[in-house]
């Protein structure tokens, strides 16, 4: 997604702007800033999404690095880290290495996040990388 121009270069900033609603798979390199209405799903390996206080997201996660400012809705899984500012609203599971929230943010939901976090990629690499085999035992 590249939207914005800085000295005569192209980056990969993205916005959804107020009153701007938006539906379905998002996916975005380098950072995305909401200040409208997202649902679906927002992926990007190791992008940043910014939430601002007008921005209301209804969507499963999957990003580097995420700042809540507003309000989500969905599961969280963050590469780096998860920001929530005290005018921060998340209704989901947050799987992160590190958690950063301010004091009056609101939370609902379980939190999976340093050696646990770590502990599940490792578990979930292994799964993905060994298949489960099925075994019928004859009575």
């Amino acid at each position: 997604m590249k939207a914005f121009k800085t000295n005569g270069e192209e980056s990969s900033q993205g916005r959804i702007g107020r009153g701007v609603e938006v539906s379905g798979d998002v996916r975005f390199a380098g950072m995305l800033q909401v200040e409208g209405r997202v649902s679906g799903k927002l992926i990007s390996e190791s992008g940043t999404l910014v939430i601002e206080q007008a921005g209301e997201v209804n969507a499963d996660v999957e990003v580097g690095v995420c700042v809540i400012r507003g309000a989500l809705h969905g599961n969280l899984n963050i590469g780096s880290r998860v920001e929530v500012s005290r005018t921060g609203r998340i209704q989901g599971d947050i799987k992160t290495p590190v958690l950063i929230v301010e004091e009056g943010a609101l939370l609902t939901g379980s939190v999976l996040m340093g050696g646990e976090f770590a502990a599940a990629q490792n578990k979930a690499s292994v799964n993905e990388a060994a298949p489960l085999r099925k075994t019928q035992i004859a009575p």
